[in-house]
């Protein structure tokens, strides 16, 4: 049994002091280049996004959680999470295909003509704006992360 003890404070000893010289740095959106709507239907909207994200960290980062408000035009369209598993390497300023799920209770009212406005007009970028979070995983450190990214997006139809 005390062998069983010392193992169990050697192993606590261990894990906090790597994980107090662990310094993880805010991996950040640098560009969004494209949106494309994939779905819209009864049961929400899916989205794809040409993401890139910046990781200063030595680490490779995994994604174990998100949400975002997604705005088009100043308009909030619906409550998104990032659908999947999305791993960021460490060092890397890469783009990422990320699919956004929103679900038809986290569509806001006014997001169906919106959308129709979108589909029926052609233009080829519209204002997005996101805001929200992102929960990153690296080694056995999470991290919540805010984050807002706008502008000009290029729009893709399907």
């Amino acid at each position: 049994m005390r062998l069983f003890q010392k193992i169990l404070f050697l192993g606590g000893v261990v894990t906090i002091s790597m994980t107090s010289c662990v310094k993880i740095e805010e991996v950040e959106i640098q560009d969004i280049k494209s949106i494309k709507l994939l779905d819209f239907s009864d049961l929400g909207l899916v989205v794809e996004s040409s993401v890139q994200i910046n990781n200063p960290n030595s680490l490779d980062i995994k994604v174990v959680d998100s949400g975002f408000d997604v705005y088009v035009k100043g308009k909030k369209i619906c409550f998104a999470q990032i659908d999947g598993t999305v791993n960021i390497p460490g060092n890397s300023t890469e783009y990422h295909q990320l699919i956004l799920r929103s679900s038809r209770k986290d569509l806001s009212s006014n997001a169906l003509p919106l959308l129709l406005s979108l589909t029926a007009g052609s233009k080829e970028s519209i204002d997005f704006k996101i805001d929200g979070y992102i929960v990153g995983k690296a080694f056995m450190i999470s991290k919540k992360v805010e984050v807002h990214h706008e502008g000009q997006v290029p729009l893709k139809l399907f």
